[in-house]
């Protein structure tokens, strides 16, 4: 994405999100659409940015964002990535295919995939309502 393997501010994250847009682009430009998802962290809070775009227009949204623990943020201040830091702490395998850190910490409650859903719909406000082509 050509940002650091864990972003750490919301304009790095952004980028992120941004370049894996323009990457897609590159490699299916023949596509109707383009949709890149950047996860992040920025003090001590995570998050992530969903940029989607087609030929005329772009839509950007953030997802909700939640927290870390002090524990996890010392791991990440020695160069982990948070899914790394995640699967050392909770044992949990390939967490970030498991709900990630929102699902451990929600205990289920909530998973990537469902905070993303909605940062998603959100990033598609400019495709879906004709406020915004006006």
């Amino acid at each position: 994405s050509g940002v650091a393997a864990q972003p750490l501010t919301h304009l790095e994250t952004r980028t992120g999100a941004r370049q894996r847009v323009m990457n897609a682009r590159q490699v299916r430009p023949e596509a109707a659409f383009w949709v890149a998802i950047e996860a992040g962290i920025e003090d001590d809070s995570a998050f992530a940015w969903v940029v989607g775009e087609n030929q005329k227009q772009r839509g950007e949204s953030r997802s909700a964002s939640f927290t870390l623990p002090p524990v996890v943020l010392a791991g990440l201040r020695e160069g982990r990535e948070l899914g790394e830091e995640m699967a050392r702490l909770t044992g949990i395998e390939n967490i970030k295919h498991q709900g990630g850190a929102i699902g451990a910490f929600t205990n289920g409650l909530l998973s990537r995939s469902s905070v993303y859903h909605q940062a998603l719909i959100l990033a598609l406000c400019p495709f879906i309502h004709p406020l915004y082509q006006q």
